[in-house]
């Protein structure tokens, strides 16, 4: 479990004002809020990127402080960035991954396995001899989210991962949050308020504070989101007004094929 107790953090001011919050493993856990909230700082702490001014950040049984090693953290917490071409930095799939597990000073002879491995969860063991640059938007995103499971971290954070990419690359995204999260706890910023029908527990970071939901809460009570300023997306409005209750296996299409038996 990630705990923050008592976090605050500001730059010329306030952006997290005494935060406490817990984040489960084998959870996916959306952080959503208006532009400008503190979405990404919050992320930013929970990696150890950013340090707070005071309170105690916890990954499982870790504190993040400035004293900790990086490669201890990292081991830890990996990030999945926006754009994944700013991730990618050699000519072959293969390349780049092995680059990631060498700074994270893994065995030699243990690494064509842990590549492959890693390859194999995001679906593209194909494309191992690939030349990324060449690959779709979201076939360069699951390699980059690849090159972050090689090392198998204990949490995966992923900072609007699926904001650059189609469609079919954002399913195929969904679909690999619901597998990885067996393993590890998914932390998933977004500013598109149609994906949290992906989420188990929701964050929604407001006016310097966190209020946590399930995905439940929030299909029970739409006006949730209204109070801290977010818009309702039609996909909560149709599920809120079936008042579907499995939530487990709640998805879009799910959503929609109850709506088409009314």
């Amino acid at each position: 479990m990630i705990k923050l107790e008592n976090v605050t953090f500001k730059y010329d001011k306030v952006i997290l004002d005494n935060i406490n919050l817990n984040i489960d493993r084998n959870k996916v856990t959306f952080i959503i809020g208006i532009n400008g909230s503190g979405k990404s700082t919050l992320a930013n702490i929970i990696s150890g990127l950013l340090f707070s001014k005071s309170g105690k950040v916890y990954l499982d049984d870790i504190e993040l402080t400035k004293k900790i090693d990086n490669k201890l953290i990292r081991k830890k917490v990996g990030m999945v960035f926006q754009n994944p071409s700013n991730q990618i930095l050699f000519s072959k799939v293969y390349d780049d991954i092995k680059f990631t597990l060498e700074n994270m000073k893994c065995p030699k002879e243990e690494i064509p396995t842990l590549i492959r491995n890693s390859l194999e969860k995001v679906n593209m063991i194909d494309y191992i001899d690939a030349n990324p640059y060449k690959l779709s938007g979201g076939q360069k995103q699951r390699v980059a989210i690849a090159s972050q499971l090689s090392y198998s971290p204990d949490y995966l954070i992923f900072d609007e991962a699926t904001s650059m990419i189609d469609i079919n690359g954002k399913n195929d995204i969904y679909n690999l949050l619901k597998f990885l999260k067996k393993d590890m706890g998914i932390i998933y910023i977004t500013n598109d308020m149609s994906e949290l029908i992906h989420a188990d527990d929701i964050v929604i970071v407001d006016n310097h504070k966190v209020y946590k939901y399930s995905l439940s809460d929030i299909i029970k009570n739409n006006d949730i989101l209204t109070r801290h300023k977010l818009n309702i997306p039609f996909i909560l409005k149709l599920a809120s007004s079936l008042n579907i209750k499995d939530i487990d296996k709640i998805n879009e299409k799910y959503i929609l094929e109850r709506f088409d038996k009314c």
